[in-house]
């Protein structure tokens, strides 16, 4: 029963999060694809090296 209700509560904070501040939700998210992007470069670069 918690787990519903913590992912219900984890549900509308982002939601509200994204209602009340956009700008600040679009740039969370951007950063957090970059950094997704640099760490797929990263292990990209660190395989290509054993190659």
């Amino acid at each position: 029963m918690s787990k519903v209700l913590f992912q219900w509560g984890i549900t509308l904070f982002v939601l509200f999060f994204l209602v009340t501040s956009p700008a600040s939700a679009a740039d969370l998210v951007r950063s957090i694809v970059a950094f997704l992007g640099g760490v797929g470069t990263g292990l990209s670069d660190f395989v290509g090296n054993f190659a």
